[in-house]
């Protein structure tokens, strides 16, 4: 179980910080909720205590992980299908798993494909969800801004592309 202060990230709406714990009642269920304070978009989200392990609710990861992220950005990109259907679905997958490095994989392997080839409207948007999840849990673990933390990734990302 979480507590007030954890700082967390949600598979779907990504990192945030746990206000408190509440016990609310809609319609006809009472139960406890996580209210968590999300990273991106200022918003708030309330996840039911009963089903955070069901959800895939997690710890953010430490800082020395955070070092590794960064560091994968760096590596070689794995090869993206060229049908952009099958990318999409590939990408969409992916990103689904909440996991924070293979996030971390499609924003570097959607970089590369967008250096190499472009980006469609769609493998842009893509991307750029999982730079914010990527950059909003690396803001989380460094108490650094949104802002900042995209820029890190972006500069990481270029200084690979430049072969640096």
């Amino acid at each position: 179980m979480f507590s007030a202060g954890d700082k967390v990230v949600h598979p779907g709406y990504g990192p945030g910080i746990i206000r408190c714990i509440e016990r609310r009642q809609i319609l006809e269920d009472e139960k406890q909720y996580y209210i968590i304070d999300m990273m991106a978009g200022g918003g708030t989200l309330m996840t039911p205590v009963t089903k955070a392990d069901e959800i895939g609710l997690r710890s953010a990861i430490s800082r020395a992980k955070a070092m590794a992220l960064l560091q994968m950005l760096k590596e070689d990109p794995k090869p993206l299908p060229g049908d952009f259907k099958e990318r999409h679905a590939g990408v969409q997958e992916c990103l689904n798993e909440g996991d924070i490095f293979t996030s971390a994989g499609v924003v570097r392997d959607l970089a590369w494909h967008g250096h190499k080839r472009g980006l469609t409207k769609r493998d842009q948007q893509l991307k750029e969800k999982a730079e914010e999840l990527v950059a909003g849990e690396l803001a989380l673990v460094n108490g650094i801004q949104l802002k900042e933390a995209l820029e890190q990734v972006e500069a990481v990302l270029v200084a690979a592309m430049n072969g640096g």
